[in-house]
């Protein structure tokens, strides 16, 4: 027969004598030999091992809580629980905080998110430790524009997410920033979701766009305004290239640098130092991590690239520039600037419609020129030894056409050409 519950009265519980006294069910009247009345719930767990779980003092929860608790741990029990430890775990929730849960995500994934070696090299976390762009960028954008760090997970709910969100969700023209808040918000839903796995939390995640925040924010994509990045017209390479040759700062070597490779922004600033510099057979090699398809890449140089790495220390990052900084100095008027109203990245394209234009290289050479890889990997494998010596023909016919194609009213008259390596 199973054994009776609800056994004491009220006035049984007030009485009774020192011990501990079965309601039934699990749940025990504790009263010391000093009189203190305490409820327990007594159980077994998987190893046979007895717990005991204190529900609270008499005086604070009565006969009838004590049995409704008592209850919601039969339940918990019944489907494998451990009350205990859904009690800690319940307890956590209510303080754990915003800031903890997104360094915990953070430091679960960083691992697989990808960095640069600029990143490593400049930023440093909390702890000292070097730590790589993209998770820079996801503890700035949270910290600046996320939840308040000292809220309870708990308290993060879709009013709240609102206040963070809509400062930023204008448009540009209002002050708006609607890339950066979008990425805050789906930043803020997967901590959610993280410490929804987690049991901090449950139900719908309050960040989540789609049949959520859609029907409360604008779309991001009616708000956005379209931003064209002008390319230098590839007529003009050859008076941007001799602007570049009489400056001697370190941004002009850069752009310069930028020209002659045809390669991306991040790609010449993110250089950690010249050891991936092979001055021998004059080629930059640049490792998978750094390169936006994850594979590694070379790129053929001319002489004029490699006299503008020739001396500088061979430890140091020769590049050490923000896109900005290249991109205020391509732009501004002189003296500080080259008044050339493009954009940096734009040179790239400006390299790839010369060849298309002017020369007879084929697509697959133009493309590996920039790092767009062959979709066919066998093709790709196969051609890989040829096309590097095609594109270093490339890169010197690219290198003659901007010494050679300027106009000679364009250029210094006290600074003579120097021959084409």
């Amino acid at each position: 027969m199973a054994r009776p519950i609800n056994r004491l009265t009220a006035r049984q519980v007030a009485t009774l004598p020192a011990g501990s006294h079965p309601d039934g069910g699990g749940l025990y009247l504790q009263v010391t030999p000093a009189g203190a009345r305490s409820w327990v719930f007594r159980y077994r767990v998987a190893t046979g091992k007895e717990r005991y779980m204190g529900l609270g003092p008499v005086r604070d929860v009565s006969l009838q809580q004590a049995r409704a608790k008592a209850a919601e741990a039969r339940q918990q029990r019944a489907a494998g629980l451990d009350p205990i430890i859904n009690k800690a775990a319940a307890r956590a929730a209510t303080t754990r905080l915003w800031g903890d849960a997104v360094d915990d995500l953070i430091d679960a994934k960083k691992a697989e998110w990808k960095t640069t070696e600029r990143g490593k090299k400049r930023i440093k976390g909390p702890d000292g430790e070097p730590i790589g762009t993209q998770e820079n960028q996801w503890r700035q954008s949270l910290k600046e524009y996320g939840p308040d760090r000292t809220l309870p997970v708990q308290a993060v709910t879709t009013q709240v997410i609102l206040d963070c969100l809509r400062p930023l969700w204008k448009p540009r023209d209002k002050g708006g920033k609607t890339e950066t808040a979008t990425r805050v918000r789906g930043r803020i839903e997967r901590v959610w979701d993280a410490e929804k796995v987690a049991g901090t939390v449950s139900g719908e995640n309050p960040a989540r766009w789609k049949g959520h925040l859609e029907h409360l924010l604008p779309s991001p994509e009616k708000l956005k305004q379209r931003r064209h990045h002008p390319a230098l017209p590839y007529d003009q390479a050859p008076a941007l290239y001799a602007a570049l040759r009489f400056r001697k700062s370190r941004t002009a070597r850069a752009v310069r640098f930028l020209l002659l490779t045809a390669a991306r922004t991040g790609e010449v600033t993110g250089m950690p130092n010249l050891h991936e510099i092979d001055f021998k057979a004059k080629l930059w090699r640049i490792p998978a991590e750094r390169m936006k398809a994850d594979v590694d890449h070379e790129v053929p140089l001319v002489a004029e690239a490699i006299e503008l790495l020739e001396g500088l220390p061979l430890d140091e990052a020769p590049f050490d520039l923000s896109e900005n900084s290249m991109l205020f100095f391509l732009q501004r008027q002189p003296p500080k600037g080259l008044a050339f109203p493009y954009t940096i990245h734009g040179l790239r394209s400006t390299f790839r419609d010369w060849v298309s234009e002017e020369t007879g290289y084929s697509r697959e050479v133009a493309e590996m020129a920039i790092a767009h890889q062959v979709k066919d990997k066998t093709e790709a494998a196969y051609r890989r030894g040829k096309l590097r010596e095609k594109r270093r023909l490339l890169m010197a016919d690219w290198l003659h056409y901007l010494v050679h194609g300027v106009a000679p009213a364009l250029a210094a008259p006290e600074a003579p050409l120097r021959a084409v390596g």
